[in-house]
């Protein structure tokens, strides 16, 4: 008993979230109508794209038929109908009360996935989506907490229609993340803290071995170590650099100085 009543208390809790984003006393539409009618009517509604007349249909159904499978089934509409209506905040809501109330859910993937779609928008923010910025100078915990979650959408279904799109925003977010701790990297080595430099290089090349900038990452291992005498250290990356990077630029620089040196004393 205990149980269902905390599920119960969960499906109300999700039924005025659902509610709260309006702020006028309009009466809410469809009054009286079936579940399966106004989730009919809501969906269509998202397919049409009009979000806001979504959105207050979907309230309504929530608010008639708290309990029921087309509620459960207009919530997943109604957090992608916030999604697009600019409400970042009510989809995330609504989306992390879905998870308590529904866990079970054979949707829950989508859940995840479009938790991860909006924090992957709010890792970009407005920087990225209105002005020329570089996103791998920016703090990544939105990046980090979208990954998370795109991951999780993947692992509950990896053969739903958004998995493509879902495994191409992870690849970008490794990208990023990988390069943001790379340019931490690159500042400590500029001001000559080389040790603090190599430490978060390590962080690129462990943490985010799939990332562009693991190449960066090693040739300022092998940089740092060699200014701080340690020969084998820097050896040891740069065989590792030559190994999995043959066509690297700072190779090339080697080789030319080599080749250079040998001229002279020849």
């Amino acid at each position: 008993m205990k149980k269902i009543a905390l599920t119960m208390l969960g499906a109300a809790a999700l039924a005025f979230l659902s509610g709260c984003a309006s702020t006028d006393n309009k009466p809410l539409p469809y009054q009286g109508e079936s579940a399966q009618y106004i989730y009919a009517k809501g969906h269509e509604q998202v397919q049409d794209a009009d979000y806001y007349k979504a959105i207050a249909t979907f309230r309504s159904l929530n608010s008639q038929y708290p309990f029921g499978k087309y509620t459960e089934r207009g919530n997943l509409d109604l957090i992608y109908a916030y999604y697009q209506d600019d409400q970042p905040e009510m989809a995330l809501g609504l989306a992390n009360q879905f998870i308590k109330v529904y866990p079970s859910s054979k949707h829950l993937g989508y859940v995840y996935y479009m938790m991860g779609v909006i924090n992957f928008d709010n890792g970009r923010g407005f920087l990225q989506r209105y002005l020329p910025y570089d996103m791998s100078l920016h703090d990544p915990q939105a990046y980090l907490q979208a990954f998370r979650e795109l991951k999780r959408a993947v692992e509950l279904n990896p053969k739903a229609s958004y998995v493509s799109d879902a495994k191409r925003r992870m690849v970008y977010i490794n990208n990023m993340v990988g390069r943001y701790q790379y340019n931490i990297a690159e500042f400590y080595f500029d001001r000559e803290a080389y040790v603090a430099a190599i430490n978060r290089a390590k962080v690129v090349i462990e943490e985010y071995p799939q990332s562009n900038a693991v190449e960066d990452a090693i040739v300022l291992m092998v940089k740092a170590y060699d200014i701080l005498k340690m020969p084998e250290l820097s050896q040891k990356y740069l065989d590792l650099l030559k190994l999995n990077y043959p066509n690297d630029a700072y190779l090339k620089t080697l080789e030319d100085t080599a080749k250079r040196k040998t001229v002279i004393f020849k």
